[in-house]
C-alpha cells in the first residue's frame, strides 16, 4: 500500500508536537521575539529547485540524492499551481477525484522540491530540527540521499530531527510532494484545490539540554482580582539542568523564581487583565542553565491573563459577559494563493479592529503559526479551528462516513492534538474548533476528549455537534433570523453562537441590522461570525485594463463552483468592499439615539465589554441640504461598559429644510491598528423642516410648440425640442441649450442584472417567469395642449412572452416653456405573478460628457433597504465612474437610496437635474444592464458611450441567499400598482434649471 493511501501511517520521524517557542541565547535577544535571533536559526524560505510530474514515479531516483541544477525554480513558500505548475481547480464541496476512502487518482501531481545550504562551526554539537510550518498535501523527506521522514496534514507543522544525516560542508535537502492523499479526505475545504510547501520551511538548532515544550495557564480568584499564572516544561534531559524564571510587565520585573521541578505557579496580584479590547500581555523569561551554572537559552513567551469559563448557560471572559462580533478567514491573497506573507495576514488584523470586529474564526484550519501572536497583541478573540472538514461526502449521502469509522480515529485525534500543542499559550484563543462540515460521530468524540485532556481551560466547538453533547457551545450556520430569534427565546443550557451566517457573495450582505438586533436582544446568543473575510479569486496580471480576477472554471476546471469564492467582505487585494461598511456601522460599540434630536438630547451606551468610553468623543454636525451649519465636539465621560447616559448639546437651528443632525463618533488617540481621529460610528438623525412651501411662481412662459409628423411628435421651445415616436410611444430625442442629453429612451424596469445573493429566486422564480425579458408594448399614445405645457401620456403593456401576466403603465409627460419634463409613472398588476421581484423603476441613457455626478441621498457608498446603516443622507459629489461598485462577477451596484435630486453634467455646468418628490433609488452605469448581466468577469466589461442612469421607485434588499438568509419580508418588491413622479430639468452653463 502506498504510504499517501494508509490512513492508518500519520507521520514517520516526526518528532511530537509542542508548544510554538523559539529559545535565545540571552535575555536582550529573547526580549525582541524575532525567531530570526534566536539562537539557532537557519530560514530555508526562498528560491528552491522544482520540477513538476503527473506521476509520482515519474520523479528520477537521482533527484533524492543529487542537486538538479537544471531544474527551473520556484519560491518556497508558495503554491505551485501560482507559479504555472499543475491545474487550478475550485469547488466548494465536491472532491476532484472519484469519493474511494482512503484511495487517491494514481496520477497524482507531485512536486519535487530541492534546496541546498552550510551550517556554520556554531552548529556542531547541536540537534539539528528541520521544521515545515505548512505543506499540502503529502510530503517525504530525503538529507543528502537518506529518507528523513513523511508527514500528512497540511496547515499543521510538522518536525524532523536531521541531526544524523547532515555532512560537513553543503548539504541537499529533497522533498517529493503529492497533491493527493488519503489525508486530502479531511481537508475537503471550501477553497481552491492546491499543493506545494505554502508556509516557511527553517533549521532550529537545539542543545542537548533544552526545553522542548512550555505550557502556560492563568486563572483568576472567585472576585476576578488576583490570578494564579501556572507553568509546565518538558526538558529533553531528566537530569542536571535547573530553571529561573521572571515575570515581566514591560521592563518592571514582577516575579522571580526557579528551581529544579518542571512545573511551577506564581500569584499575580491584580495583574492588568488581557482581552480583545485591551490586549495587554506581560513578558515571562524561563532561563535554562545546566548544573555548573551555563546558561544554555532563554525561552521568552508574551503572557495574557485570561480565563474563559460558562456559568447558567453563558459564556463569560474574565468573568464578564461578551458577545463574539466576528469573521470567517481563509489564509488567501490573490497573487499567491494560500502562501500568505505575514505582511498580509497583520493587515487583515487591522482592516478587522478598524471594523469593529472583535474576533476570528480561522476557517477551516490552523494559521501560520504568528498568526496567532498577532492576535494576541492585537487583540482579537479566536476560535481557533483545526484542519478537518470530510465535505465532500455530502455528495455520496453520507457526511459522517469517515466520521463515524473507528478505523480514522487516530487521523482524526492527530490533526486536534497537533493543533492544540502547538498554539496552546495563546490567551487570544478562547475556542478550540474540532473542525467543520464533517458529520458527526465516534471521531470528534474523540477529538472533543483528547482536546480536554491537553487543555481544559478552554471552550470546545463543533458545529455539527447539534445538541452539544461533546461542546461547551452550541452553534449553528445560517439560521435565519426568525429561527435565532426562537432560539434565544428557548435557550439551551450552552452559550449560542452562528459560525457562519450572512454569506457575503458579491453585493452583500443585506439584513445583517435585522440579524443584530435579535442577536442583541437575547443574552444566549454569544457570538456571529460572517462568511467570509475574504474574495478567493485569482488575479491574472497578465490581462491588461481592470484586474481581472479568475474563479472556478476559469482555468478549465470541471467540475467547478464557479464564483462561489468570491464571497468575502473585502476584495482580493484586501480592499474593503461595501459589505464590510456595513458590518462596522451594525456591530458598532458606541450606539448613539436620539431622545428629542430637535432639542439636542442625545443617549449613548456603551457597548464594549471591558472598556470605558473614555478617550471617545462625538463629532455633531447640523447640516441643511448639505451644507454645514454648526459642528462641535463633544467628549465622552468614561462610561462603563453596558451603561447609557443621555447627553445634551445646543439645539440645533431651526427652520431649515432637509436638515439632519450627524454624530459621528471618534477615537481620539491613535492605536496599533488606526490612527488619530479614527471614526468607530456614524448616527444620523432628520430634524423637523419647515412646512414644504409652494414653489415659486415662475414667469409665466409661452408653452412649447407641438408638430406633429407622420411617425413621431416633436415638442420645442426657446433652446430645446423633444422627439416622441409614434410606434413605440419613446422619447427618442432629447435637446437643450445646444447639447443633446439623451442617448437611450425612458424604460420602465422589472428587473436588473441578478446579484449573487439572488441567485436562488433567480433561478427558481424570475427566469421561469421570464422577468428578465419582459417585453412593452404601445397601447396607446395621447397628446394634449395646455395654456402652459404639452403633455404626451404614452399607455403600455410590459409583460413576458409565453405567459399571461404584465404590468399595465403609463408614462405622463409635461414639457413646459422652459423645457422642462415632469415625467409621471404608474402601473397596475394584472394575471398572476404573486412573486417577490428585483424592483419598480425606470432607467435611461445620458450622453458620456455628462461625467459629473452630484446628489442628495443616501451615501457616500452603494446603499440598498436592508444595508444602508454605514451610508448617511448629506450632498455627495463624484465623478459619474465612481459611481460603479465593480464586484469581481459582474452584477446590479452602485445603488444610492432616499435621493431627492441629482444632477449629471458635464464640466461647464450643463446637464440634466432629477428630482423625486417621493424620493428614489438613483444609480449610475457605464454599461447597459444587459452587458452587465451578460458578462462573467468585471474587467470583461466594455463602456456603452453612455451612462445608464437608473431612477428606480421600489427595490428589493439584498438578502445573503447565495448561501443564507433570503430577503426578509419587510424587504421585498412585488408586481403591485405604483406611481411616482420625476421631474427632469436640463441645466444651464451655470447648472441652474
Amino acid at each position: 500500500m502506498n504510504k499517501w493511501e494508509n490512513h492508518q501511517l500519520l507521520g514517520e520521524n516526526r518528532l511530537p508536537p509542542h508548544a510554538y517557542f523559539f529559545a535565545y541565547a540571552d535575555a536582550e535577544s529573547a526580549r525582541t521575539f524575532e525567531r530570526e535571533r534566536s539562537r539557532r536559526f537557519l530560514s530555508l524560505s526562498g528560491t528552491w529547485r522544482f520540477a513538476y510530474f503527473d506521476h509520482p514515479l515519474q520523479v528520477p531516483e537521482q533527484f533524492y540524492s543529487e542537486y538538479m541544477a537544471g531544474w527551473g525554480p520556484i519560491d518556497v513558500p508558495g503554491m505551485w499551481q501560482m507559479q504555472g505548475h499543475g491545474q487550478l481547480q475550485y469547488t466548494d464541496d465536491g472532491m476532484p477525484f472519484p469519493v474511494d476512502p482512503p484511495y487517491v487518482p494514481s496520477s497524482n501531481p507531485t512536486g519535487a522540491y530541492q534546496c541546498r545550504w552550510k551550517l556554520g562551526p556554531e552548529w556542531r554539537g547541536e540537534r539539528v530540527i528541520l521544521r515545515f510550518d505548512g505543506v499540502e498535501t503529502y510530503f517525504e523527506i530525503y538529507v543528502n540521499g537518506s529518507y528523513a521522514g513523511m508527514s500528512k496534514g497540511s496547515r499543521l507543522a510538522a518536525e524532523f530531527d536531521i541531526t544524523a544525516l547532515l555532512v560537513d560542508g553543503e548539504n541537499l535537502l529533497s522533498v517529493r510532494v503529492l497533491q493527493w492523499a488519503d489525508s486530502s479526505y479531511l481537508e475537503d475545504q471550501d477553497m481552491w484545490w492546491t499543493a506545494g510547501i505554502f508556509r516557511d520551511v527553517y533549521l532550529v538548532g537545539k542543545g542537548a539540554i533544552h526545553l522542548q515544550d512550555v505550557c502556560v495557564q492563568t486563572r483568576f480568584d472567585d472576585a476576578w482580582r488576583d490570578a494564579r499564572l501556572s507553568c509546565a516544561v518538558a526538558v529533553s534531559a531528566a537530569a542536571g539542568w535547573r530553571i529561573e524564571w521572571a515575570l515581566y510587565d514591560g521592563a518592571r520585573e514582577l516575579q522571580r523564581g526557579g528551581g529544579r521541578e518542571p512545573a511551577w505557579e506564581a500569584a499575580v496580584p491584580q495583574p492588568r487583565q488581557w482581552n480583545a479590547e485591551d490586549p495587554y500581555l506581560y513578558r515571562l523569561e524561563i532561563s535554562l542553565y545546566d548544573d555548573a551554572g551555563t546558561l544554555l537559552e532563554v525561552v521568552p513567551l508574551r503572557v495574557g491573563f485570561r480565563e474563559v469559563s460558562v456559568r447558567n448557560g453563558l459564556m463569560y471572559v474574565n468573568g464578564r459577559y461578551l458577545k463574539l462580533h466576528g469573521v470567517n478567514r481563509h489564509d488567501n491573497d490573490q497573487l499567491r494563493g494560500r502562501a500568505v506573507t505575514m505582511a498580509r495576514a497583520e493587515q487583515d488584523i487591522e482592516l478587522m479592529k478598524q471594523h469593529n470586529i472583535n474576533s476570528v474564526r480561522t476557517a477551516h484550519y490552523p494559521n501560520d503559526p504568528r498568526f496567532y501572536e498577532l492576535c494576541d497583541q492585537y487583540g482579537l478573540f479566536v476560535m481557533a479551528e483545526t484542519d478537518v472538514e470530510t465535505h465532500g461526502f455530502v455528495n455520496i449521502g453520507n457526511l459522517s462516513q469517515i466520521t463515524d469509522d473507528p478505523a480514522w480515529e487516530a487521523a482524526f485525534v492527530d490533526r486536534i492534538e497537533r493543533h492544540v500543542h502547538a498554539q496552546k499559550n495563546h490567551p487570544s484563543i478562547i475556542m478550540w474548533s474540532l473542525g467543520n462540515e464533517s458529520g458527526y460521530g465516534c471521531n470528534i468524540r474523540a477529538m472533543a476528549a483528547r482536546c480536554r485532556e491537553i487543555d481544559p481551560t478552554r471552550l470546545i466547538h463543533y458545529e455539527e455537534d447539534r445538541d452539544a453533547e461533546v461542546c461547551d457551545v452550541v452553534s449553528t450556520m445560517y439560521s435565519r433570523v426568525q429561527m435565532m430569534n426562537a432560539f434565544g427565546e428557548y435557550p439551551m443550557d450552552k452559550p449560542r453562537i452562528l459560525c457562519e451566517y450572512a454569506h457575503a457573495m458579491g453585493n452583500g450582505p443585506g439584513g445583517l441590522s435585522e440579524y443584530q438586533a435579535v442577536l442583541d436582544r437575547h443574552p444566549h446568543l454569544q457570538g456571529h461570525y460572517v462568511w467570509e473575510w475574504c474574495d478567493h479569486a485569482i488575479l491574472q496580471p497578465e490581462v491588461p485594463g481592470r484586474p481581472f480576477y479568475a474563479f472556478g472554471g476559469d482555468y478549465g476546471d470541471y467540475p467547478n463552483s464557479g464564483n462561489f469564492c468570491c464571497d468575502g467582505l473585502i476584495y482580493p487585494d484586501q480592499r474593503p468592499g461595501p459589505g464590510l461598511r456595513e458590518y462596522k456601522q451594525v456591530i458598532a460599540p458606541v450606539k448613539v439615539r436620539a431622545v428629542d434630536a430637535a432639542a439636542g438630547v442625545l443617549e449613548v451606551e456603551n457597548r464594549y465589554w471591558f472598556s470605558s468610553l473614555d478617550g471617545i468623543f462625538l463629532l455633531v454636525q447640523v447640516k441643511a441640504e448639505g451644507e454645514l451649519l454648526r459642528q462641535e465636539r463633544l467628549p465622552l465621560p468614561p462610561l462603563p461598559p453596558g451603561q447609557r447616559q443621555e447627553f445634551r448639546i445646543p439645539a440645533p437651528p431651526a427652520g431649515h429644510a432637509r436638515c439632519y443632525l450627524d454624530v459621528r463618533v471618534m477615537r481620539e488617540q491613535a492605536t496599533a491598528f488606526s490612527a488619530a481621529q479614527h471614526e468607530i460610528a456614524v448616527y444620523q438623525f432628520a430634524l423637523p423642516g419647515p412646512a414644504a412651501a409652494p414653489a415659486p411662481a415662475s414667469a409665466r412662459l409661452a408653452p412649447p410648440v407641438l408638430s406633429e409628423q407622420r411617425l413621431e411628435y416633436r415638442v420645442e421651445g426657446i433652446g430645446f425640442h423633444l422627439v416622441f415616436c409614434k410606434l413605440t410611444g419613446k422619447l427618442k430625442e432629447w435637446e437643450a441649450g445646444g447639447m443633446a442629453l439623451l442617448a437611450r429612451a425612458p424604460q420602465l424596469n422589472f428587473y436588473k442584472p441578478c446579484i449573487d445573493n439572488h441567485k436562488q429566486e433567480n433561478e427558481a422564480l424570475w427566469l421561469p417567469q421570464h422577468l428578465d425579458i419582459m417585453q412593452e408594448h404601445l397601447r396607446g399614445m395621447e397628446v394634449r395642449r395646455s395654456a402652459e405645457a404639452v403633455e404626451v401620456i404614452v399607455d403600455c403593456q410590459v409583460a413576458p412572452p409565453i405567459l399571461g401576466y404584465g404590468m399595465r403603465c403609463r408614462y405622463h409627460y409635461r414639457v413646459d416653456g422652459a423645457g422642462r419634463v415632469q415625467l409621471a409613472l404608474s402601473g397596475k398588476p394584472y394575471g398572476g405573478m404573486r412573486d417577490m421581484i428585483p424592483k419598480i423603476g425606470l432607467s435611461l441613457g445620458l450622453r458620456q460628457e455628462l461625467d459629473q455626478v452630484e446628489y442628495f441621498g443616501r451615501g457616500p457608498g452603494e446603499n440598498y433597504p436592508d444595508s444602508k446603516a454605514c451610508n448617511t443622507i448629506d450632498r455627495y459629489r463624484c465623478k459619474a465612474a465612481d459611481m460603479f461598485e465593480h464586484y469581481p462577477r459582474p452584477q446590479d451596484n452602485g445603488n444610492r437610496m432616499d435621493v431627492a435630486w441629482a444632477r449629471l453634467q458635464r464640466p461647464d455646468g450643463k446637464g440634466l437635474r432629477i428630482d423625486a418628490p417621493q424620493g428614489m433609488h438613483f444609480s449610475v452605469w457605464p454599461y447597459s444592464a444587459g452587458q452587465i448581466a451578460a458578462t462573467r468577469h468585471d474587467n470583461a466589461l466594455r463602456e456603452e458611450g453612455y451612462w445608464t442612469v437608473n431612477l428606480d421607485h421600489k427595490m428589493s434588499g439584498l438578502g445573503s441567499n447565495s448561501w443564507g438568509s433570503e430577503v426578509l419580508d419587510s424587504y421585498r418588491v412585488y408586481l403591485e400598482e405604483f406611481s411616482y413622479r420625476l421631474d427632469l430639468s436640463p441645466l444651464d452653463g451655470e447648472g441652474r434649471a
